[in-house]
């Protein structure tokens, strides 16, 4: 599979947690669409715990 430059450019910049370079390899297989759907479950449910934790 082909990568873009910008993932590209956040896997090779050192910022990038190894967290999310990780997700890159673990994702390379997957179906772009199903890998983007939890991706953005993902982010759905960390804004809720982030919600929640401010209202405390």
């Amino acid at each position: 599979m082909r990568k873009g430059e910008y993932e590209k450019a956040l896997i090779n910049d050192p910022s990038t947690s190894y967290w999310l370079k990780e997700q890159f390899e673990k994702t390379a297989e997957r179906d772009p669409v199903d890998a983007l759907n939890d991706a953005e479950s993902l982010v759905s449910a960390l804004r809720a715990r982030l919600k929640l934790l401010a209202e405390e």
